[in-house]
């Protein structure tokens, strides 16, 4: 599985939507580490142009922050799981993914005052939970 991971000076970029810059990484599933991380800029805030880049590079998980309506559709229509609303430190973010605790408090974006997922306000799956072990939100149809 392709995780993609949106950097702002070294920290999870604070809102998808105007992102240019990405970590790219593998890993085979929960517990695993992340590799290959390689860093891809995209070249466009066109919301077609961003998915379908991700979409076209295997990518099937975000890690982002903020992300708004027309973005997080794009990226369900893609099939592409999100974990939303995500701040902190990149290094720090991706361990916790790693070992699936990114739902502490620790890493909600300021001004957030319940765990992360709880703070999507257009809900997620009964189980908590999209495509995986790592969780995600994306809206339900």
């Amino acid at each position: 599985m392709k995780v993609a991971i949106t950097v702002w000076h070294g920290r999870i970029a604070p809102l998808f939507d105007v992102s240019r810059h990405v970590l790219v990484g593998e890993t085979d599933g929960y517990g695993r580490p992340i590799s290959q991380l390689m860093t891809l800029q995209l070249q466009s805030d066109d919301v077609e142009r961003k998915v379908s880049t991700l979409a076209a590079m295997g990518v099937s998980a975000v890690i982002c922050g903020a992300i708004s309506r027309e973005y997080e559709e794009a990226l369900a229509t893609a099939e592409i799981e999100m974990d939303a609303f995500v701040a902190g430190e990149v290094s720090e973010v991706v361990t916790a993914w790693e070992a699936g605790t990114l739902r502490q408090r620790g890493f909600s974006m300021p001004g957030c005052s319940c765990p992360r997922h709880r703070c999507m306000r257009r809900g997620h799956r009964a189980n908590g939970r999209h495509g995986g072990p790592h969780g995600g939100h994306r809206q339900n149809r």
